[in-house]
């Protein structure tokens, strides 16, 4: 017979339960006991917490470091007498307060007593909970820091006037606050003091002689009535023969508020109006302006016509219209305008004289972009000289290399130097004497001059009357154009150079130079000539073989073009041969 042991089990524990309940319970109680026992020391009980901070089971270290970390992030609000509003809110660090936690979690000790104490394990962290603070240490220096950085030597809290802030189209009051003064002392003895938790804010208040803003909260709502009620219908406004009405919708975008001189003042902004007026106004009473014409004669005005002055919406005006209207000191508001001067026009006429042709360079460089130093020398027939600005110092870009070729021409003459001699890249001296001018080749015109030498050059050009022309500035080459025409009217006359196949050579170099677009393009004569640019300095120095007889052209300018710089040359010439 097969015996049932699950139905006897369950007989003897329905005749033993009570033996068998109290066995087992003793037994977990038992082992319960056996745990709290040898629970380790340094750890903080299940559920236990400081400060709300919960650290079930936590080490003591781990506890304390949690604690350290909590309390150094939380900030200390300062505020002065009864303001509404802290001041300052600084961490305990930055008032030299340092708070440590380790002496009060290593009092949360399970004790012997407690460890016997069944299901203790479970509940005892009620019974070993501490009631002690954390404990504090100051650094006086760091706070007398802080004070001196935050408040100064005062102790002056300034106060906080009221004001007007446009939100949702509306006005809404921003409140004042008091100010005040206090003693350094009371400051460093609050702030010295100060208890940090963990629990809920932590502030300090400072005792203050109170100082009121000038501008109160009543104040500031007597500015918000009075706007309040000048803009509620909007505002007409009168623009020439009819009237505009702007919504209060748009008017109160506008509104700007501030303090001037203890008092809540208000203006309506030309930036963030100006598109609105500019659509709604300014057509409106737009007026355009006259033309002035005036007729010259070489520098002197012989006749003027004065044109009519027209008008423009003047914004700004037209908004302290609306502010007077809105403050009652005006009724009605008309859109302000200021005058507009005619533009002048030039009919100019010039005698065919040094006077003219000056007139008429200072004219051009006068009414076109850039700057501009030109310089005309006839060699031949009336021997007109004229001038603009033609002391003016530029760099001289590439036009340097006329000042080269002379030199390298001098020491040819004096057999120095051969034409058969190596210059630079396998080239010989009459192959880089020509690229240098033909085709303004920088490679043959920095060897050249660098073989010459700076200061030989310099002063070889000042030798013969070029005396603004300098190699040896820090700004690099400088010339002007009365010395390249100066140089290029001695060649082109025997003044300089005492043999003719120089002169020939270089005049011929000149000839073929491939760079046209300036003056070769302003005339129809043969034109020997070198060109410089960089950047914006476009220059060119010419001698132009005219039909009444050859002249020195030179033209720098800053900022032009070589359009402008043909045209200059046509209308020069035009006026020449007149």
């Amino acid at each position: 017979m097969i015996k049932d042991w699950s139905v006897g089990a369950h007989g003897w524990l329905a005749l033993h339960w009570k033996r068998a309940l109290i066995f087992g319970g003793g037994g977990i109680l038992a082992l319960m006991t056996l745990v709290q026992i040898f629970y380790p020391a340094g750890n903080l009980l299940p559920f236990a917490s400081i400060e709300g901070v919960k650290l079930s089971g936590w080490s003591k270290t781990d506890a304390t470091a949690a604690l350290d970390s909590r309390y150094a992030q939380t900030p200390l609000a300062i505020y002065f007498g009864d303001s509404k509003e802290a001041y300052r809110n600084p961490k305990p660090s930055e008032i030299g307060t340092g708070i440590s936690n380790e002496q009060r979690v290593n009092q949360t000790n399970y004790p012997w007593y407690l460890r016997i104490a069944p299901g203790s394990l479970l509940w005892g962290h009620w019974a070993v909970q501490t009631a002690s603070a954390p404990s504090y240490k100051h650094d006086s220096a760091a706070l007398g820091v802080y004070i001196s950085k935050e408040l100064g030597d005062s102790c002056s809290v300034p106060a906080k006037d009221a004001g007007l802030k446009v939100v949702d189209n509306k006005l809404k009051l921003q409140k004042s606050t008091n100010g005040g003064t206090c003693t350094v002392a009371d400051v460093t003895k609050k702030l010295a003091t100060a208890q940090f938790n963990l629990r809920g804010d932590v502030r300090v208040t400072i005792p203050v002689k109170v100082v009121p803003p000038a501008v109160g909260d009543s104040d500031a709502q007597a500015v918000a009535d009075q706007v309040s009620k000048g803009i509620s219908q909007g505002i007409n406004v009168k623009a020439g023969n009819q009237t505009v009405l702007i919504p209060k919708d748009q008017l109160i975008t506008w509104l700007d508020f501030s303090v001037v001189e203890g008092k809540l003042d208000y203006s309506f902004n030309v930036d963030r109006a100006g598109a609105y007026l500019d659509t709604a106004l300014a057509a409106k009473v737009a007026v355009a302006p006259g033309v002035t014409k005036v007729s010259t004669y070489d520098f002197v005005e012989t006749s003027r016509q004065t044109g009519p002055n027209g008008q423009i919406l003047d914004k700004a005006g037209t908004l302290a219209g609306l502010k007077s209207y809105v403050t009652g000191e005006t009724k009605e508001v008309t859109a302000a305008t200021v005058a507009v001067a005619p533009s002048t026009t030039y009919v100019r006429a010039y005698s065919p004289t040094h006077v003219g042709l000056s007139a008429l360079m200072q004219h051009y460089a006068e009414t076109h972009p850039g700057t501009y130093g030109v310089a005309l020398t006839e060699l031949s027939g009336q021997y007109r000289r004229a001038t603009y600005n033609s002391d003016q110092s530029f760099t001289s870009a590439s036009t340097y290399k006329l000042f080269v070729a002379y030199s390298t021409l001098l020491r040819v003459e004096a057999g120095s130097w051969q034409w058969s001699d190596q210059i630079q890249g396998g080239r010989s001296l009459a192959t880089c004497f020509d690229d240098m001018i033909v085709k303004s080749d920088n490679a043959c015109g920095e060897a050249l001059l660098t073989k010459i030498g700076y200061a030989a050059i310099t002063n070889e050009a000042h030798a013969i009357g070029c005396d603004d022309t300098s190699f040896m500035g820090k700004d690099g080459i400088k010339t002007t154009a009365s010395d390249l025409a100066l140089l290029l009217g001695m060649v082109q006359t025997g003044q300089v150079l005492g043999q003719q196949p120089s002169r020939d050579r270089l005049i011929d170099a000149m000839k073929r130079n491939v760079y046209r677009q300036g003056i070769p393009k302003g005339v129809s004569s043969v034109v020997a000539d070198k060109v410089g640019f960089m950047d914006a300095l476009l220059h060119d120095a010419a001698i132009v073989y005219g039909p009444t007889g050859p002249y020195t052209l030179v033209i720098m300018t800053n900022g032009s073009s070589w359009a402008n710089i043909a045209e200059l040359t046509r209308q020069i010439e035009a006026l020449r041969i007149q």
